[in-house]
């Protein structure tokens, strides 16, 4: 990872701490599990995957996974802002992802962090839904997972942010790709396998996302 991109604890632990109770207010994050083995704290060398609502879902699971410290794949046309706020999003442990081009740097930079026992966020969505409706997920986090055979943790958020609604997240079951592939070795899966992943783990997220629908109906059924 680059000298001039690595995470400034100090700039992040100022922005979570002075954040927190703010963005607490306002979200008011309701936080499900799928079963009780299900751990409500994330697990250092993990790949955090989100669906991808809005911006907010970033400072959502900022919120979610406090204790932990985690970079996040940020796509390019957020670093375009300007010099300040691109140094930002490197400080705060922005991974930079340019999403219309052939540079997969960022799978490099990700296996650095993690192999360094740090939790990497993805939304393998990588854009925000176009008139209500999501993009398919990218093959980029399994790229990432097979190279570094770091544990998947799901989580699927219902995008529900205002001043009067209330966020609701659901966290799932650890995902491990060997347990899809067998023996085989990360550099021998072939495109297909990888497109085949790449669909697996989007399905995997949806059935969060039936499950924290049925959670919500339960509730406002009593």
């Amino acid at each position: 990872m680059k000298k001039s991109h690595k995470m400034s604890r100090l700039v992040l632990g100022f922005v979570k701490l002075t954040g927190i109770i703010p963005a607490y207010l306002f979200l008011k994050p309701k936080v499900f599990k799928v079963n009780k083995s299900v751990k409500r704290f994330l697990p250092k060398r993990t790949i955090l995957m989100s669906n991808h609502i809005s911006l907010m879902d970033f400072v959502l699971l900022l919120i979610v996974f406090f204790p932990r410290n985690i970079y996040f794949l940020i796509a390019e046309v957020l670093f375009n802002k300007g010099k300040l706020f691109s140094w930002f999003l490197y400080k705060i442990g922005g991974i930079f992802v340019d999403r219309d081009a052939c540079n997969f740097s960022f799978v490099e930079e990700s296996l650095d962090v993690l192999e360094k026992g740090n939790p990497v966020g993805i939304f393998p969505q990588g854009r925000l839904p176009v008139n209500g409706k999501p993009f398919p997920f990218k093959p980029g986090i399994v790229l990432v997972a097979l190279r570094t055979d770091a544990p998947i943790v799901p989580v699927y958020t219902d995008g529900n942010y205002g001043l009067f609604k209330r966020a609701h997240i659901i966290i799932g079951e650890e995902i491990h790709l060997k347990d899809y592939i067998g023996n085989k070795n990360a550099e021998d899966i072939t495109n297909d396998e990888i497109a085949s992943l790449t669909k697996m783990l989007e399905e995997k997220n949806y059935e969060l996302k039936e499950n924290l629908e049925k959670r919500l109906c339960k509730k406002n059924e009593r």
